[in-house]
């Protein structure tokens, strides 16, 4: 059966897990070789509690790093789909193309804005005193890297929608591996400190994005990248930023919500209190993850069939992934409310951060299932041509409603307030995103046609 083809006919179960299952295990181990790096650092004799907190007041950068990134790779990838589900072979090379360029692009640009604007940047995060040394140190090694960093993000997403799941997951599970062995080199055996682990998280960056050059030189890849895919076209560009502005919509509010996080941490709960959140933030990204890995799984099925007109194949993958998620969710937080000493202990053996972390982790992840909801039905309105929907949700949950509540939180319960912002958000979120789905979508769901005099709302 082709490739290609399989995303029409091949039972939706079946499929969500071949097109997951190496997405969950690629972001499952790159979010692991982050907390693994983490681990080192905060691991570190005597400046561990110190360097985790430099690296909490740098994550706004890497986060608007990671929104370019989503922007370029997500919009190009739910594109080639759509493009080789109507049989449009060289628009989906050009789009592939175009996404490499733009993204070599934006990765220099940001390295030369933030060397020249390197002081105000930091400044403007609040790093300052005891941390600006380890987060100056980490942050602007991660920025001259930026070109690999969005690059290797870029490439295994790209691989996954030319119809090559397989071969995705080893790109990232190589660059994964090979970060764990450099940190353990760099800091253990050579002492660089945190500036090890800045470097080993470029230089396997680095080895993904061979591996993803590499691929596309293949006979075997659907997509064949020649010379003329790398000519900039307005049209696919507009494309490709029209869909890629939904995760790009929702990683820049993170990086606004982490802006405001940090800021109420540090007013509330001190230096180590961002520490603390540096820790939570970690340990539910290894349980987060696997939602998103499936949320990229769930993109070229959901992308191919509703071209098609297939919408009981797109509402049957949708309800899978949510439920699939969910589920991972809760025994990720049942987990952590089981053994929250252990958990954070990995990270550091500083007694005050520990506490504050274990206090806070609980009431962290208290609604974390709810968190599949606001995902997949964002992920779904973007892939379906509901876009502007997509957008304004992504910004109402992180930059309204969770900046909001974690700023506001505080202040009327103490600093209790800075963990449940988390639970309160996925709350109000999950809720705005049924009344929306249902608006949306509520002819599909009880199997009719939309009335010609009744509108849904904006795409």
């Amino acid at each position: 059966m082709n490739k290609i083809n399989e995303l029409e006919s091949k039972p939706v179960a079946k499929l969500l897990v071949q097109y997951s299952l190496p997405a969950v295990l690629g972001l499952f181990v790159n979010s692991l070789y982050t907390v693994i790096d983490r681990i080192f650092i905060g691991n570190i004799p005597d400046i561990g509690a110190l360097a985790l907190t430099g690296i909490g007041l740098t994550i706004p950068i890497t986060t608007v790093i990671l929104a370019l990134s989503a922007l370029i790779a997500f919009g190009a990838a739910s594109n080639i789909t759509i493009r080789l589900g109507e049989g449009k072979q060289e628009e989906a090379e050009n789009t592939a193309g175009n996404a490499i360029l733009l993204t070599v692009v934006a990765g220099i640009t940001i390295t030369v804005l933030y060397l020249i604007f390197q002081n105000q940047i930091l400044g403007l995060l609040g790093i300052q005193g005891q941390t600006l040394p380890y987060a100056k140190a980490f942050i602007t090694i991660i920025v001259l890297g930026t070109v690999f960093n969005m690059l290797g993000f870029a490439f295994p997403i790209l691989v996954r929608s030319d119809g090559s799941p397989a071969f995705s997951a080893i790109i990232t599970l190589t660059g994964c591996v090979l970060n764990i062995g450099l940190d353990a080199l760099f800091i253990l055996v050579f002492h660089m400190g945190i500036q090890g682990a800045a470097i080993a998280t470029v230089l396997s960056q680095f080895v993904t994005v061979i591996l993803g050059f590499f691929y596309f030189r293949r006979r075997k890849a659907t997509l064949r990248l020649m010379k003329q895919n790398f000519k900039l076209q307005p049209d696919t560009m507009k494309a490709i930023v029209l869909i890629g502005l939904v995760p790009f919509s929702n990683q820049l509010s993170i990086s606004i919500a982490q802006i405001v996080s940090n800021y109420s941490l540090n007013l509330y709960g001190g230096e180590l209190a961002v520490g603390a959140m540096t820790v939570i933030a970690s340990i539910a990204s290894i349980f987060l993850m696997p939602v998103y890995g499936i949320s990229q799984g769930f993109q070229p099925i959901i992308g191919f069939n509703w071209a098609k007109k297939r919408n009981d194949r797109t509402m049957k993958t949708l309800s899978l992934a949510v439920a699939s998620s969910a589920m991972i969710l809760a025994v990720g937080t049942l987990l952590v409310w089981i053994f929250p000493e252990f958990v954070v202990g990995l990270f550091n053996r500083d007694v005050e951060l520990a506490g504050i972390a274990v206090n806070g982790i609980r009431k962290y992840m208290l609604l974390l299932p709810l968190a599949a909801i606001p995902t997949f039905g964002i992920g779904f309105m973007m892939l379906t041509g509901k876009v502007q929907a997509a957008v304004s949700l992504n910004i109402a949950r992180q930059c309204v409603i969770l900046a909001l509540t974690i700023y506001f939180l505080p202040k009327a319960i103490g600093t209790d307030g800075l963990w449940y912002a988390q639970p309160v958000t996925d709350f109000l979120s999950s809720i705005l995103m049924v009344i929306l789905f249902v608006k949306g979508y509520g002819h599909i769901l009880r199997g009719k046609a939309p009335s010609k005099n009744k509108k849904t709302f904006n795409s």
